[in-house]
């Protein structure tokens, strides 16, 4: 999946030892900033995979971290982040002065908000990224969590899912158009539904859809996709190889 020169950056090598230890796990952080924005005061330090990918333009500013409890969306300030930081790369999050909010669905970490505002900031600059991710040496192939959509919860949100037999079942006339037409329906046999989210500046926005079945995988959300349908579980695919026909599974 990931060839292992993709992550070296070019101003500085990688550590050559990764001695962080987990000292509690990422579905720890959802109890944290059940209340809304909470800064850390003590030290923690999770480790995990990047599972995400802006490579191809579908994430933005962003990193996804997961272990096998849960996943975590950091805000970072750059751009190109799957050089430093490409899917299946081992990292360590310091969260001891970050702060914490859940968005979506998922728990999101950066850095404590501004008076005026209410939402973690990203990290930024380098130096301070730094401070609080912690790049290992290790990269390796990743695997989905396969679920199906009536066990979808919010605690799956942040992860890396898979979901198999899916239909592709546009909005009709008499629904509500989503804005841009980012958000994208299928459904199950059972009709229970799901939505994919890709963005207009995603390299594969204009993408065709297949009417066969497909499977879908990316990262899970729980978030409004109109005023008329409300909030819906999202996959966020990271690349258009995300989307795949039954056919091309086999």
């Amino acid at each position: 999946m990931v060839l292992g020169s993709c992550y070296d950056r070019h101003d500085e090598p990688l550590a050559p030892e990764f001695t962080a230890q987990a000292s509690c796990k990422i579905a720890q952080l959802r109890e944290l900033c059940s209340e809304g924005c909470t800064v850390v005061t003590e030290e923690r330090v999770c480790v995990g995979r990047i599972t995400s990918s802006d490579l191809e333009g579908n994430f933005y500013r962003s990193i996804i971290v997961e272990d096998e409890s849960g996943g975590v969306e950091v805000k970072v300030g750059g751009y190109n982040l799957a050089t430093p930081y490409p899917v299946g790369l081992m990292v360590a999050l310091h969260l001891n002065g970050s702060a914490l909010m859940i968005e979506n669905g998922v728990v999101q970490m950066g850095l404590p908000p501004q008076s005026y505002d209410s939402s973690p900031r990203e990290l930024a600059p380098q130096a301070v990224i730094d401070q609080y991710i912690v790049r290992s040496n290790s990269v390796v192939g990743l695997t989905p969590h396969l679920c199906d959509i009536p066990s979808l919860e919010e605690a799956l949100c942040g992860r890396f899912v898979r979901i198999e037999g899916l239909h592709y079942a546009p909005l009709t006339n008499e629904e509500e158009e989503v804005e841009r037409g980012e958000y994208l329906r299928f459904v199950d046999s059972n009709k229970n539904a799901i939505f994919l989210y890709i963005s207009s500046y995603a390299e594969f926005a204009e993408m065709e859809i297949s009417t066969s079945e497909v499977t879908i995988q990316g990262i899970l959300y729980h978030q409004p996709v109109g005023m008329d349908i409300g909030r819906q579980f999202v996959i966020k695919p990271r690349f258009k190889d995300d989307i795949t026909t039954t056919d091309s599974n086999s």
